[in-house]
């Protein structure tokens, strides 16, 4: 049709506007993140109002690919009612009903007077699609203020090559920073290197001087509210909703670009933890009381696991701060490996998966505490871990100093509105809110400590 000089297909935005204003029955989503085994690549929702089900953390990264909706009851529209299901992007519509060809041309008659009034009011976007990700034009993107690598330990195996995996790894670990151009799709990556975006066929190459860019492992995000994924700009804007559970604490005298002690080996590890300043030392030092347990290593479920008197059991996972600095920007970089990590290791939070898990240890001599005081095994740990029922409170700690609530509270007043850190922080929180999600479905919670300077 698109190629007929007098027959143009609808605008998408035409066919969502007309068409999935109703009920929503059913809804077929597709993700534009990368592939990960902790979220889905697309979904299939049915029910009698499915867009009442989805939510800006957990759905902000599907586009919606097809629905099928309730149809308005209006007196003039005599043949076309009931449901009708559309993919907008191909200008397709379906519907259940059988018809001769006169119906038929009647129906389509009828179906067109419906098109062409949405054209006429401007065609606005049903609201829940708002939380969905939908296409973007290259021209209308600019300015991006963020660049996050894939973490290759949520893939599925067999995803990248060594030499991938070794490239994103190391890239992972140290996040590249980005200035973006207010009148631009283009950026510089870590003051150097200049990626320009380009269409390629239906797709965009970013075009500049680093392998990391032809892995296609990059998330950018803009501030005119866009992201590039997987080969293409999205019209995708993070919620703006705080997160709830911060916890800052005082690291004063830690080194909090370190998140273990020096040490040989993985049993040196555990070995060395309470007698240097890093990370792992703050936490056998802060968590004193009741029993503690590092379970650093291969396979493990958190770097430590805590319960309290009250029987509250914390999976502790700890990452270090991008930079000492008591002005460093808030990045959602620093937290993203880590906070992937917690989620896909929520799996143990089932009694049932993690009793066995932590049977065995990932070292001969696991580094265990009662009330601040070294000793042998986790006989006593499983003890209490055993005792415990499911009314118990439970939490997933999240420890990464990189924000400060200098900046955090900066940022939150007057003087961070419409910057690109509060862009950055909005980011951060909405991937903080989706985990927690993940979290309470499991009868947890989620806290996340930060530093005070």
């Amino acid at each position: 049709m698109d190629r007929q000089r007098s027959l143009r297909r609808y605008p998408s935005e035409v066919l969502e506007s007309a068409l999935i204003r109703g009920e929503v029955k059913n809804l077929w989503l597709r993700g534009i993140h990368r592939r990960s085994s902790v979220k889905a690549d697309g979904k299939v929702l049915s029910g009698t109002s499915v867009e009442q089900t989805l939510s800006p953390h957990e759905d902000g990264s599907y586009v919606a690919g097809s629905a099928r909706a309730a149809l308005p009851s209006r007196p003039d529209l005599l043949l076309l009612k009931g449901n009708a299901g559309t993919t907008p992007r191909n200008a397709l519509v379906w519907l259940s009903t059988r018809a001769d060809f006169e119906t038929f041309t009647a129906m389509a008659t009828e179906l067109l007077d419906l098109l062409e009034e949405a054209r006429a009011n401007g065609a606005e976007r049903p609201d829940f699609l708002t939380m969905l990700a939908s296409p973007a034009d290259i021209a209308d993107v600019r300015d991006a203020f963020e660049v996050i690598v894939e973490d290759p330990d949520t893939l599925p195996p067999g995803s990248l090559s060594d030499e991938l995996r070794d490239l994103a790894l190391s890239v992972r670990d140290t996040p590249p920073s980005v200035t973006g151009f207010p009148d631009s799709a283009s950026f510089v990556l870590d003051g150097t290197v200049e990626v320009t975006p380009e269409l390629a066929g239906d797709k965009v190459r970013l075009d500049g001087d680093s392998p990391i860019l032809d892995t296609d492992l990059l998330t950018v995000y803009y501030q005119s509210g866009h992201s590039y994924s997987r080969g293409r700009f999205w019209q995708t804007r993070a919620p703006e909703y705080p997160f709830r559970n911060w916890r800052f604490e005082d690291f004063h005298g830690w080194d909090i670009r370190r998140e273990k002690p020096r040490a040989d080996s993985p049993q040196k590890i555990h070995d060395n933890i309470g007698s240097d300043n890093s990370l792992f030392d703050w936490v056998a030092r802060h968590y004193g009381h009741g029993w503690l347990i590092c379970d650093d290593g291969p396979g493990e479920v958190a770097d430590f696991l805590h319960i309290d008197a009250a029987r509250t059991l914390s999976l502790i996972h700890v990452k270090s701060a991008n930079s000492h600095s008591r002005l460093r920007d808030v990045s959602a970089a620093a937290y993203e490996v880590v906070v992937s990590q917690a989620v896909k290791n929520l799996i143990y939070v089932s009694r049932g998966h993690l009793r066995p898990q932590l049977s065995r240890p990932p070292v001969r001599r696991p580094a265990s505490w009662i009330d601040g005081q070294r000793v042998r095994g986790r006989r006593d740990f499983l003890r209490q871990l055993d005792a415990r029922v499911a009314t118990d409170d439970m939490r997933v700690v999240i420890l990464q100093p990189h924000v400060s609530q200098r900046t955090y509270d900066s940022l939150r007043g007057p003087a961070g509105r419409g910057s690109p850190g509060l862009m950055r922080l909005h980011l951060l929180e909405s991937m903080l809110n989706s985990a927690r999600q993940s979290a309470t479905g499991l009868n947890a919670d989620l806290e996340v400590i930060a530093s005070k300077e």
